[in-house]
């Protein structure tokens, strides 16, 4: 364990049980987002790809403007 994990573990002890528990998720959810650990099926992978392949379509100021005064202020 690093030295400021320690340091912060300390803290936490000194926080009340409903404090700790909620520490405690925090680092659990970071814990969990660990990129290995996500596992996509045939079908994700081929829409990631196939979405990468056509570029991202920006509206233009001029949409954008149109947009804006369609809308009630």
């Amino acid at each position: 364990m690093t030295k400021r994990l320690e340091q912060a573990i300390a803290k936490v002890r000194a926080l009340s049980a409903e404090r700790q528990d909620q520490a405690a998720d925090v680092l659990l959810s970071l814990v969990e987002l660990d990129p290995d650990s996500i596992q996509l099926s045939a079908e994700q992978v081929a829409e990631i790809e196939r979405r990468l392949k056509t570029p991202p379509r920006h509206a233009t100021h001029e949409e954008v403007r149109r947009f804006f005064q369609k809308r009630p202020a």
